[in-house]
Protein backbone atom coordinates (compact mmCIF):
# COMPACT_ATOMS: atom_id res chain seq x y z
CA UNK A 1 0.00 0.00 0.00
CA UNK A 2 1.89 3.06 -1.23
CA UNK A 3 -0.61 5.80 -0.27
CA UNK A 4 -0.57 5.20 3.50
CA UNK A 5 -0.12 8.35 5.60
CA UNK A 6 1.37 6.38 8.48
CA UNK A 7 3.04 3.02 8.94
CA UNK A 8 2.13 1.65 12.37
CA UNK A 9 4.82 -0.67 13.76
CA UNK A 10 3.71 -3.17 16.42
CA UNK A 11 6.32 -5.55 17.87
CA UNK A 12 4.60 -8.66 19.28
CA UNK A 13 5.69 -11.41 21.61
CA UNK A 14 2.81 -13.65 22.72
CA UNK A 15 -0.05 -12.14 24.81
CA UNK A 16 -2.59 -12.98 22.05
CA UNK A 17 -5.72 -11.55 23.70
CA UNK A 18 -4.15 -8.18 24.48
CA UNK A 19 -2.51 -8.07 21.06
CA UNK A 20 -5.83 -8.79 19.35
CA UNK A 21 -7.49 -5.92 21.25
CA UNK A 22 -4.63 -3.62 20.32
CA UNK A 23 -4.82 -4.51 16.63
CA UNK A 24 -8.61 -4.29 16.39
CA UNK A 25 -8.61 -0.79 17.87
CA UNK A 26 -5.69 0.36 15.74
CA UNK A 27 -7.32 -0.90 12.55
CA UNK A 28 -10.69 0.65 13.42
CA UNK A 29 -9.30 4.01 14.52
CA UNK A 30 -6.31 4.61 12.22
CA UNK A 31 -7.51 5.29 8.66
CA UNK A 32 -5.02 5.50 5.78
CA UNK A 33 -2.52 3.40 7.70
CA UNK A 34 -0.43 0.37 6.94
CA UNK A 35 0.37 -2.02 9.78
CA UNK A 36 3.83 -3.52 10.16
CA UNK A 37 3.62 -6.37 12.65
CA UNK A 38 6.93 -7.75 13.89
CA UNK A 39 6.44 -11.17 15.47
CA UNK A 40 9.33 -11.89 17.84
CA UNK A 41 9.10 -15.67 17.95
CA UNK A 42 5.61 -15.90 19.44
CA UNK A 43 3.98 -19.20 20.27
CA UNK A 44 1.69 -20.90 17.80
CA UNK A 45 -1.64 -19.38 18.93
CA UNK A 46 -0.30 -15.83 18.64
CA UNK A 47 1.44 -16.61 15.35
CA UNK A 48 -1.79 -17.98 13.90
CA UNK A 49 -3.80 -14.96 15.06
CA UNK A 50 -1.31 -12.52 13.50
CA UNK A 51 -1.43 -14.41 10.21
CA UNK A 52 -5.22 -14.09 10.20
CA UNK A 53 -4.97 -10.32 10.66
CA UNK A 54 -2.34 -10.03 7.93
CA UNK A 55 -4.43 -12.08 5.49
CA UNK A 56 -7.54 -9.99 6.20
CA UNK A 57 -5.70 -6.68 5.79
CA UNK A 58 -3.96 -7.79 2.59
CA UNK A 59 -1.88 -4.84 1.28
CA UNK A 60 -2.53 -2.84 4.44
CA UNK A 61 -0.35 -5.22 6.47
CA UNK A 62 3.21 -6.48 6.47
CA UNK A 63 3.88 -9.39 8.82
CA UNK A 64 7.53 -10.01 9.70
CA UNK A 65 8.74 -12.94 11.79
CA UNK A 66 11.80 -13.86 13.83
CA UNK A 67 12.46 -17.27 15.31
CA UNK A 68 13.29 -15.82 18.73
CA UNK A 69 12.45 -12.82 20.88
CA UNK A 70 14.89 -10.21 19.57
CA UNK A 71 13.60 -7.57 21.98
CA UNK A 72 11.29 -4.61 21.54
CA UNK A 73 13.92 -2.12 20.34
CA UNK A 74 15.40 -4.37 17.66
CA UNK A 75 11.91 -5.31 16.51
CA UNK A 76 10.93 -1.63 16.34
CA UNK A 77 14.00 -0.88 14.24
CA UNK A 78 13.16 -3.74 11.87
CA UNK A 79 9.71 -2.25 11.43
CA UNK A 80 11.12 1.23 10.82
CA UNK A 81 13.47 -0.14 8.16
CA UNK A 82 10.49 -1.61 6.28
CA UNK A 83 8.35 1.52 6.47
CA UNK A 84 7.57 3.82 3.55
CA UNK A 85 4.92 6.30 4.74
CA UNK A 86 5.53 9.99 5.60
CA UNK A 87 4.95 9.20 9.28
CA UNK A 88 5.87 6.21 11.41
CA UNK A 89 3.98 5.24 14.55
CA UNK A 90 5.31 2.83 17.14
CA UNK A 91 2.92 1.00 19.44
CA UNK A 92 3.21 -1.64 22.14
CA UNK A 93 0.95 -4.61 21.52
CA UNK A 94 -0.78 -3.94 24.86
CA UNK A 95 -1.75 -0.30 24.13
CA UNK A 96 -5.34 0.60 23.23
CA UNK A 97 -6.16 3.62 21.08
CA UNK A 98 -9.44 5.52 20.80
CA UNK A 99 -11.20 7.09 17.86
CA UNK A 100 -9.31 10.12 16.57
CA UNK A 101 -6.09 9.33 18.42
CA UNK A 102 -3.77 9.97 15.46
CA UNK A 103 -5.39 13.02 13.85
CA UNK A 104 -4.19 15.58 16.47
CA UNK A 105 -0.61 14.30 16.09
CA UNK A 106 -0.81 14.61 12.31
CA UNK A 107 -2.37 18.08 12.47
CA UNK A 108 0.29 19.29 14.90
CA UNK A 109 3.04 17.95 12.65
CA UNK A 110 1.54 19.74 9.64
CA UNK A 111 1.45 23.09 11.48
CA UNK A 112 4.81 22.74 13.27
CA UNK A 113 7.61 21.77 10.88
CA UNK A 114 10.10 21.31 13.74
CA UNK A 115 7.95 18.71 15.53
CA UNK A 116 9.75 15.44 14.82
CA UNK A 117 8.35 13.17 17.53
CA UNK A 118 4.68 13.47 18.49
CA UNK A 119 3.15 11.76 21.52
CA UNK A 120 -0.49 11.22 22.42
CA UNK A 121 -1.52 11.61 26.03
CA UNK A 122 -1.32 8.33 27.92
CA UNK A 123 -3.93 7.02 30.32
CA UNK A 124 -3.20 6.79 33.18
CA UNK A 125 -0.73 9.47 34.07
CA UNK A 126 -0.45 12.37 31.63
CA UNK A 127 -1.73 15.91 32.22
CA UNK A 128 -2.48 17.11 28.72
CA UNK A 129 -4.32 20.42 28.36
CA UNK A 130 -1.84 22.12 26.04
CA UNK A 131 0.94 20.92 23.75
CA UNK A 132 4.24 20.74 25.62
CA UNK A 133 7.73 19.60 24.88
CA UNK A 134 8.93 16.53 26.74
CA UNK A 135 12.28 14.89 27.41
CA UNK A 136 11.56 11.61 25.64
CA UNK A 137 9.09 9.58 23.64
CA UNK A 138 7.19 6.55 24.87
CA UNK A 139 7.17 3.00 23.57
CA UNK A 140 3.49 2.84 24.54
CA UNK A 141 2.66 5.13 21.59
CA UNK A 142 4.62 7.64 19.55
CA UNK A 143 4.73 9.03 16.02
CA UNK A 144 7.89 9.99 14.14
CA UNK A 145 8.27 12.16 11.06
CA UNK A 146 9.98 10.20 8.24
CA UNK A 147 12.33 13.11 7.58
CA UNK A 148 13.63 12.73 11.13
CA UNK A 149 14.07 8.97 10.78
CA UNK A 150 16.05 9.46 7.58
CA UNK A 151 18.45 11.76 9.44
CA UNK A 152 18.99 9.91 12.74
CA UNK A 153 17.94 6.31 12.09
CA UNK A 154 16.30 4.12 14.70
CA UNK A 155 16.85 3.43 18.38
CA UNK A 156 20.25 2.55 19.85
CA UNK A 157 20.11 -1.21 20.39
CA UNK A 158 23.09 -1.12 22.78
CA UNK A 159 21.11 0.84 25.38
CA UNK A 160 18.54 -0.25 27.94
CA UNK A 161 15.45 -0.59 25.75
CA UNK A 162 13.66 1.86 28.04
CA UNK A 163 14.02 5.37 29.40
CA UNK A 164 17.63 6.03 28.40
CA UNK A 165 17.19 4.62 24.91
CA UNK A 166 14.17 6.91 24.47
CA UNK A 167 16.00 9.95 25.86
CA UNK A 168 18.93 9.29 23.54
CA UNK A 169 16.53 9.15 20.57
CA UNK A 170 15.04 12.51 21.61
CA UNK A 171 18.48 14.09 22.04
CA UNK A 172 19.52 12.90 18.59
CA UNK A 173 16.33 14.44 17.21
CA UNK A 174 17.06 17.70 19.05
CA UNK A 175 20.57 17.78 17.58
CA UNK A 176 18.94 17.86 14.12
CA UNK A 177 16.54 20.65 15.10
CA UNK A 178 13.45 18.54 15.86
CA UNK A 179 11.28 18.80 18.97
CA UNK A 180 9.52 16.04 20.92
CA UNK A 181 5.98 17.21 21.76
CA UNK A 182 3.07 15.74 23.65
CA UNK A 183 -0.15 16.74 21.88
CA UNK A 184 -3.62 16.96 23.50
CA UNK A 185 -6.19 14.55 22.12
CA UNK A 186 -7.83 11.21 22.82
CA UNK A 187 -5.76 9.27 25.32
CA UNK A 188 -4.05 5.95 24.64
CA UNK A 189 -4.51 3.39 27.41
CA UNK A 190 -1.38 1.52 28.47
CA UNK A 191 0.23 -0.26 31.35
CA UNK A 192 3.82 -0.99 32.22
CA UNK A 193 5.09 -4.38 31.10
CA UNK A 194 7.09 -6.75 33.29
CA UNK A 195 10.84 -6.49 32.58
CA UNK A 196 12.66 -9.51 31.19
CA UNK A 197 16.03 -10.91 32.28
CA UNK A 198 17.73 -11.13 35.66
CA UNK A 199 17.86 -8.21 38.07
CA UNK A 200 21.66 -8.16 37.88
CA UNK A 201 21.73 -8.10 34.09
CA UNK A 202 19.11 -5.34 33.93
CA UNK A 203 21.09 -3.28 36.42
CA UNK A 204 24.29 -3.68 34.42
CA UNK A 205 22.49 -2.63 31.24
CA UNK A 206 20.95 0.37 32.98
CA UNK A 207 24.29 1.59 34.37
CA UNK A 208 25.95 1.12 30.98
CA UNK A 209 23.15 3.08 29.30
CA UNK A 210 23.38 5.96 31.77
CA UNK A 211 27.14 6.13 31.31
CA UNK A 212 26.82 6.10 27.52
CA UNK A 213 24.11 8.76 27.57
CA UNK A 214 26.19 11.11 29.75
CA UNK A 215 29.25 10.51 27.60
CA UNK A 216 27.28 11.55 24.50
CA UNK A 217 25.18 14.38 25.86
CA UNK A 218 26.73 15.50 29.13
CA UNK A 219 24.93 15.83 32.43
CA UNK A 220 22.09 18.27 32.93
CA UNK A 221 21.82 20.58 35.91
CA UNK A 222 19.03 21.63 38.26
CA UNK A 223 18.31 25.34 38.67
CA UNK A 224 15.93 27.41 40.78
CA UNK A 225 15.30 30.71 39.00
CA UNK A 226 13.85 33.49 41.15
CA UNK A 227 11.93 36.16 39.22
CA UNK A 228 11.56 39.35 41.28
CA UNK A 229 8.53 41.59 41.36
CA UNK A 230 8.30 44.09 38.51
CA UNK A 231 9.29 41.79 35.63
CA UNK A 232 6.80 42.07 32.78
CA UNK A 233 5.24 39.05 31.08
CA UNK A 234 6.95 39.85 27.76
CA UNK A 235 10.41 39.73 29.40
CA UNK A 236 9.49 36.55 31.25
CA UNK A 237 8.52 34.93 27.95
CA UNK A 238 11.95 35.73 26.49
CA UNK A 239 13.69 34.22 29.49
CA UNK A 240 11.50 31.10 29.40
CA UNK A 241 12.35 30.57 25.73
CA UNK A 242 16.00 30.37 26.72
CA UNK A 243 15.21 27.97 29.57
CA UNK A 244 13.34 25.72 27.14
CA UNK A 245 16.49 25.55 25.04
CA UNK A 246 18.38 24.46 28.14
CA UNK A 247 15.72 21.88 28.98
CA UNK A 248 16.08 20.38 25.50
CA UNK A 249 19.71 19.69 26.38
CA UNK A 250 19.01 18.06 29.73
CA UNK A 251 18.61 20.84 32.31
CA UNK A 252 15.70 21.13 34.77
CA UNK A 253 14.35 24.52 35.86
CA UNK A 254 11.99 25.58 38.61
CA UNK A 255 10.92 29.20 38.10
CA UNK A 256 9.66 30.99 41.22
CA UNK A 257 7.34 33.86 40.28
CA UNK A 258 5.30 36.59 41.93
CA UNK A 259 1.67 35.48 42.14
CA UNK A 260 0.27 37.95 39.58
CA UNK A 261 3.00 37.22 37.04
CA UNK A 262 2.40 33.50 37.49
CA UNK A 263 -1.29 34.03 36.69
CA UNK A 264 -0.41 35.99 33.56
CA UNK A 265 2.04 33.30 32.46
CA UNK A 266 -0.59 30.59 32.82
CA UNK A 267 -3.12 32.61 30.84
CA UNK A 268 -0.60 32.97 28.01
CA UNK A 269 0.20 29.24 27.95
CA UNK A 270 3.73 29.74 29.28
CA UNK A 271 3.29 27.12 31.99
CA UNK A 272 3.23 24.29 29.43
CA UNK A 273 6.29 25.03 27.32
CA UNK A 274 8.42 22.09 28.48
CA UNK A 275 7.99 19.44 31.14
CA UNK A 276 11.36 20.40 32.65
CA UNK A 277 10.49 24.09 32.99
CA UNK A 278 8.11 24.31 35.95
CA UNK A 279 6.51 27.57 37.10
CA UNK A 280 5.78 27.99 40.82
CA UNK A 281 3.87 30.93 42.30
CA UNK A 282 4.77 32.76 45.45
CA UNK A 283 1.77 33.26 47.76
CA UNK A 284 -0.39 36.24 46.85
CA UNK A 285 -0.02 37.68 50.33
CA UNK A 286 2.93 36.41 52.36
CA UNK A 287 5.56 37.61 54.77
CA UNK A 288 9.20 37.37 53.75
CA UNK A 289 9.64 34.39 56.06
CA UNK A 290 6.94 32.45 54.22
CA UNK A 291 8.56 33.25 50.88
CA UNK A 292 11.94 32.16 52.20
CA UNK A 293 10.54 28.84 53.42
CA UNK A 294 9.02 28.13 49.99
CA UNK A 295 12.31 29.03 48.33
CA UNK A 296 14.28 26.77 50.71
CA UNK A 297 11.80 23.92 50.20
CA UNK A 298 12.19 24.12 46.42
CA UNK A 299 15.96 24.35 46.74
CA UNK A 300 16.07 21.29 48.98
CA UNK A 301 14.01 19.20 46.53
CA UNK A 302 17.27 18.37 44.76
CA UNK A 303 20.56 18.74 46.68
CA UNK A 304 22.54 19.94 43.66
CA UNK A 305 20.11 22.71 42.67
CA UNK A 306 21.76 26.05 41.87
CA UNK A 307 19.86 29.29 42.58
CA UNK A 308 19.65 31.93 39.85
CA UNK A 309 18.45 35.54 39.90
CA UNK A 310 16.41 36.24 36.77
CA UNK A 311 17.44 39.91 36.47
CA UNK A 312 21.12 40.78 36.32
CA UNK A 313 22.27 43.37 38.85
CA UNK A 314 19.65 42.46 41.46
CA UNK A 315 20.40 40.41 44.57
CA UNK A 316 18.69 37.16 45.42
CA UNK A 317 17.13 37.96 48.81
CA UNK A 318 17.56 34.54 50.44
CA UNK A 319 21.04 33.49 49.37
CA UNK A 320 24.50 34.99 48.94
CA UNK A 321 25.61 32.30 46.47
CA UNK A 322 23.75 32.35 43.15
CA UNK A 323 24.21 32.65 39.40
CA UNK A 324 23.24 35.68 37.38
CA UNK A 325 20.89 35.06 34.48
CA UNK A 326 23.70 35.99 32.09
CA UNK A 327 25.87 33.24 33.57
CA UNK A 328 23.05 30.74 33.15
CA UNK A 329 22.49 31.91 29.57
CA UNK A 330 26.16 31.34 28.75
CA UNK A 331 25.94 27.82 30.14
CA UNK A 332 22.85 27.05 28.05
CA UNK A 333 24.45 28.38 24.87
CA UNK A 334 27.64 26.40 25.44
CA UNK A 335 25.71 23.14 25.91
CA UNK A 336 23.58 23.84 22.83
CA UNK A 337 26.73 23.93 20.71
Amino acid sequence: MTDAIVDVIIPVWNRPEETRNCLVNLINHTPNARFIIVDCGSERDTERMLQEFADALDERALLMRDDSNIGFVRAANRGFESSEAPFLALMRSTSIVKAGWFEPLLQFAHTHADAGIMLPCLDPGDPCDLPREVVSGSFAAMAVRRELYRKIGGFDETMDGGAWCLRDFTMRACAEGFRTVQVPGPTVSHHDEAPLGSVQRRRETLLRSISLFKERWGEGGNFLVYVPKGVEASLLEQKLELLVEGARHGDCYTVLLPFTLHQQARQQGLAALHENVKLVALPRIALDGMKRRLYEKLLAASPDTQPVIAVDGLALPWSEQYLSFSQLAERIKSRAH
